[in-house]
C-alpha cells in the first residue's frame, strides 16, 4: 500500500511540474513598448496669451509592463543585466523612419528599436558578432538597413532591418565615432568622430566619399564635435560642442554661416549635443547642461526654447539627441529621465 501511495505522490508532482511548465510557456510574454500620453493636452510653448507654437505629445520609457515572476521564469530578462532590462537606461540618440523608432541606449549597451504602430520591440547588438558595447548613435537608410556608432569599440556597425549584423566600416580608424545622419537623396551616412574632430560622409558600402574638418575654432574647425543633422535641402549642420557653436554647411563641407557662443543665457550654449531642422528650416539644438531645446531661425536668431531642469513631462535632464520627422515631430532623448520625449512643432506662421 505504501508503494501504491508512493507512486501515486510521483504521479501528482509529474503533473502538477507538467501543468506549470504548459502554464509558464503558454504565458510566455511578447513584450511590446508603453507610451505614456499623460498631459498629452496640457503642455504647451509659448504659454498663454502666445500662440503655441510646441505641444507636448508623449513620452516612452518603458519597454513592456511590469514583469511578473511568470514571466520570469518564461525568460522575461534578468534585472541585473543592463542588456535584458525592460526599461530604457540611458537613451543617448533617437531616429525615426516608417513608424520605426530607433533608440541608442548607451546604459543598456543596445540599440532598441520600436514600432510605433504595433508597439513590438526589437533590440539589436546584444550578443554575437555584432554586440555592442556603448552605442551612442542610431540611424537606418531607406532599405532599413541599420547603422550604430559605438564610442567604446570605435565601429560604425551596420544590421539588416531585422536586427542582423552584417558587417562595419572598417576602411576607418575612427577614435571616437559619435553622431550620425543619413542623406536620404544621396544615400550619405554622415558619421561625427569627436576625438579626431572630423565629420565623415560614407557611401552604403562603406567607402569615404568626403571628410572634413580638424581640431581649431576656425571656419570648418572643430573642438570635440558631437551630433549632425541633414536638413530638407541637405544642408549639414554640426554641433561644435566645446566651441560652443552650431556650424552649418553644404554637403560638400563648405561653410554656410555659423552661430553661438559660450555663456548661459538663452541664445548662447552651455553644451551643445542634438541638432536637427524642422520643415520650415528652424534649427532646434540640445543644449545639454542647460536642460533645455532652443529653437533659432535659418540664420541662427534665437526665437524660442523649451524645456527646464526636472523630471515632469516635458522637462529634462541631461539630454542629448533630438530628430525632427517628415510630420515636424520632435523626438528628444532624454538621457539621465530614462526616456524619449516627443514634440509636435505647430509651425512657425
Amino acid at each position: 500500500m505504501k508503494s501504491l501511495n508512493k507512486s501515486y505522490n510521483r504521479f501528482g508532482l509529474k503533473l502538477i511540474i507538467l501543468f506549470a511548465l504548459i502554464f509558464i510557456i503558454g504565458c510566455a510574454p511578447v513584450y511590446r513598448a508603453n507610451i505614456d500620453y499623460t498631459a498629452s493636452e496640457g503642455i504647451l510653448w509659448p504659454g498663454q496669451p502666445e500662440k503655441p507654437r510646441i505641444k507636448y505629445l508623449w513620452s516612452l520609457y518603458s519597454l513592456a509592463p511590469q514583469m511578473s515572476f511568470a514571466d520570469f521564469l518564461a525568460g522575461g530578462g534578468d534585472p541585473s543585466d543592463p542588456k535584458t532590462s525592460l526599461a530604457l537606461l540611458t537613451p543617448n540618440s533617437v531616429y525615426f523612419e516608417n513608424d520605426r523608432l530607433y533608440i541608442a541606449d548607451t546604459g543598456a549597451m543596445r540599440v532598441t528599436v520600436v514600432n510605433t504602430k504595433t508597439m513590438d520591440i526589437l533590440q539589436v547588438g546584444v550578443d554575437g558578432k555584432g554586440e555592442l558595447e556603448y552605442p551612442v548613435g542610431a540611424i537606418a537608410d531607406k532599405a532599413g538597413n541599420i547603422y550604430v556608432a559605438d564610442s567604446d569599440l570605435r565601429k560604425v556597425l551596420v544590421y539588416d532591418r531585422d536586427g542582423k549584423f552584417i558587417k562595419n566600416f572598417s576602411t576607418i580608424n575612427f577614435q571616437r565615432p559619435t553622431g550620425l545622419a543619413y542623406d536620404r537623396e544621396r544615400e550619405v551616412i554622415y558619421v561625427v568622430d569627436t576625438l579626431d574632430h572630423k565629420v565623415y560622409g560614407i557611401g552604403s558600402d562603406g567607402n569615404v566619399k568626403l571628410s572634413f574638418g580638424k581640431r581649431g575654432d576656425g571656419s570648418v574647425e572643430f573642438n570635440y564635435p558631437s551630433h549632425i543633422s541633414v536638413g530638407a535641402n541637405g544642408r549639414l549642420c554640426v554641433s561644435d560642442s566645446l566651441n560652443f557653436r552650431i556650424q552649418c554647411l553644404d554637403r560638400e563641407g563648405r561653410l554656410i554661416f555659423k552661430f553661438g557662443s559660450a555663456g548661459d543665457s538663452y541664445d548662447k550654449f552651455a553644451i551643445p549635443k542634438g541638432v536637427a531642422e524642422d520643415s520650415e528650416g528652424n534649427i532646434y539644438v540640445v543644449d545639454s547642461l542647460q536642460d533645455m531645446v532652443k529653437i533659432f531661425n535659418r540664420d541662427g536668431r534665437l526665437l524660442l526654447f523649451f524645456g527646464e531642469k526636472g523630471s515632469s513631462l516635458g522637462m529634462f535632464w541631461l539630454p542629448t539627441g533630438i530628430f525632427i520627422d517628415k510630420d515636424d515631430k520632435i523626438y528628444v532623448a532624454d538621457a539621465y529621465n530614462h526616456r524619449v520625449q516627443v514634440f509636435q512643432f505647430l509651425g512657425g506662421k
